[in-house]
């Protein structure tokens, strides 16, 4: 009850939400560890397996999936052992959470968001000065590079999250400076106008920020090398007793070589 506890206040604070591959480049055969993370700017807490945080935490193939193994408890969360060379995905989508936030934290994560619309409401109803109530909900995903050929690639499957990244070509055949395209889908469909933010571990604060355009495609330069973060957040104003607003955080990790 106390970990629970301390990751909700921690996600009032923290914005960001990812999964980390240990490593995100191995070869066939060699087990790779996942970590689910917390945190801002691409630094955080890892959290354990709790089966009841999540409803998923699959690696995803054309037309299935396979749950992640990983003991109640572990952290790393859960691992997975690849058999072929090539590309595979990883997602994991949280439970709802609901959560008061003080007025200025709220006002502060809407705004470092992009979430505008969500500002505005506020202030024409007279609530900027009340907290924010909200049910929050995750979906991460993480892409993993097996050998240095591509008998499989994965890296563009839609999984069927509320809200997903989904990258229009691999990371992993891309070359330092190259241009990387994704699709932001919220409910199966593009969404116009979501933030893209794209940092890297190494240059956590020079972020590439990036508004989807009518097909929901936000484009990026992959300019670091090493791990890199993409996120996007989509708020909904609720007609409910309890929680005024609904989010959903997507996420979408990678390396590059």
């Amino acid at each position: 009850m106390l970990l629970l506890l301390l990751v909700n206040v921690n996600s009032a604070i923290s914005h960001d939400f990812w999964l980390e591959a240990h490593p995100f480049y191995t070869s066939p055969s060699k087990t790779v560890e996942i970590s689910i993370h917390v945190g801002n700017e691409f630094a955080g807490d890892s959290l354990p397996n709790i089966p009841n945080w999540y409803s998923d935490f699959s690696l995803y193939q054309p037309g299935s999936k396979t749950k992640i193994e990983g003991e109640m408890g572990r952290d790393p969360a859960g691992f997975f052992t690849p058999d072929k060379n090539g590309t595979y995905a990883i997602g994991y989508q949280s439970t709802y959470t609901y959560i008061e936030i003080e007025p200025e934290i709220f006002l502060k994560y809407l705004t470092m968001e992009g979430l505008e619309h969500a500002i505005a409401y506020r202030q024409k109803n007279n609530l900027t000065d009340t907290p924010g109530k909200e049910n929050y909900i995750r979906h991460p995903k993480a892409l993993v590079q097996s050998g240095d050929s591509f008998e499989i690639d994965n890296s563009t499957l839609t999984f069927g999250y509320e809200l997903e990244i989904i990258p229009l070509s691999n990371p992993y055949r891309k070359k330092l400076n190259d241009k990387l395209s994704v699709k932001v889908l919220y409910q199966g469909k593009p969404i116009k106008d979501i933030l893209l933010i794209a940092l890297t571990r190494a240059s956590p604060e020079k972020t590439q920020s990036v508004r989807t355009d009518a097909q929901g495609v936000a484009t990026i330069e992959l300019n670091q090398t090493g791990p890199w973060l993409l996120k996007a957040v989509h708020i909904l104003n609720l007609k409910d007793k309890k929680a005024d607003w609904e989010s959903h955080w997507a996420s979408l990790t990678f390396e590059m070589r």
